[in-house]
Parts: C-alpha cells; sequence; structure tokens
C-alpha cells in the first residue's frame, strides 16, 4: 500500500513559493504544483479552492519577508529605497507576483497587506499620498531594471540615488 503524502497549506506555499522563484509564475500551475508535492493534482483541491488562492499563498508569504526586511534595513529613506530596490533584484520572479499581478487581498493572510503599508507610509514621512508617489517611482525603476529596458551604461546606482535626494528634499520641504 502506497503511503500519502503529508501535505498541507504551508506545504503548498512552500512548494508554490519555490516553483515562482525558480521559474516564474506563468509556471505555477495545479498539475506542476502537485508533482512538486508528490501529489495528484485533484488532492490539492481537499487544501486550496483554485490557483488565486494558491497564488494568494505565495504573495503572502511575499509580502510577509518583503515587510519584515524592509522593518529591519535602517531606518532612512535612503536605507528604504535601497532595500526596496535589492529585494526586487534579488527576487525577479518573485517581484512581479508581489507588486505587478492583482493582490489576492480577499485571501492573502488578513492584516499583512496594512502592516506592510504602515512601514512604508512611515518611511515616506507619514504621507499615504507621498507613499504612493515613492512607491510609482521606485517601481518604474525596478520595472526597468527587471525587464532590461535600460541602455548597459545606464548608470543606475547614479539614477536611484537621485530619487533618494530627490524624495529626501520633498519630504523635507513637505514638513
Amino acid at each position: 500500500m502506497a503511503v500519502r503524502k503529508m501535505v498541507n497549506r504551508s506545504a503548498i506555499a512552500e512548494a508554490a513559493l519555490h516553483i515562482v522563484q525558480t521559474d516564474g509564475v506563468a509556471a505555477l500551475s495545479m498539475r506542476t504544483l502537485a508533482t512538486a508535492l508528490g501529489i495528484k493534482a485533484p488532492s490539492l483541491y481537499e487544501h486550496v479552492k483554485n490557483r488565486d488562492e494558491v497564488i494568494a499563498l505565495v504573495q503572502s508569504e511575499g509580502l510577509r519577508d518583503f515587510g519584515e526586511k524592509f522593518a529591519a534595513a535602517g531606518k532612512t529613506t535612503r536605507d528604504k529605497v535601497m532595500f526596496y530596490r535589492n529585494w526586487a533584484l534579488q527576487n525577479p520572479k518573485l517581484y512581479p507576483v508581489v507588486f505587478q499581478i492583482r493582490l489576492q487581498r480577499e485571501l492573502i493572510t488578513p492584516g499583512l497587506e496594512l502592516s506592510v503599508l504602515a512601514q512604508v507610509v512611515e518611511a515616506a514621512g507619514g504621507s499615504h499620498i507621498r507613499a504612493r508617489a515613492l512607491w510609482a517611482q521606485l517601481h518604474g525603476l525596478v520595472d526597468l531594471e527587471l525587464q532590461q529596458r535600460v541602455p548597459d551604461d545606464a548608470d543606475m546606482d547614479a539614477t536611484w540615488e537621485s530619487v533618494v535626494s530627490t524624495t529626501v528634499t520633498s519630504m523635507a520641504t513637505a514638513t
């Protein structure tokens, strides 16, 4: 008699996260996930409703990781901005799942998005408006780098430092 492999939501999240980090979100299907877990795809439905729920598990794991590391990334605006860039560049296949595709708000860990958002708003001087404006800049720059849409000789370090300088100046004059 075959021994049934133990599968739970935590194991599903871990396996799905590994697939995304290795091969990208397009490679994440119920079939590939089941194979990674050593079970048949229909068995997954005992634990998750559908692929959207699996994506939410990955988003929760990615957002949690980002939030914990963002909190520990230092106190200055520069520390936070450079952390954002580095996290994105170190997680090029996870970053789009966490920050580019629709966030499965109704399915992610309750309170997680607001907890991370509160940290980001605090880093932006306490303003939701400045936080969104800064995020748009950072998100755009990360996207350009991840998609290799900048010339090889572009000095992206200087570009990021310019964002930091502009942001710090903007926050100083706004207060």
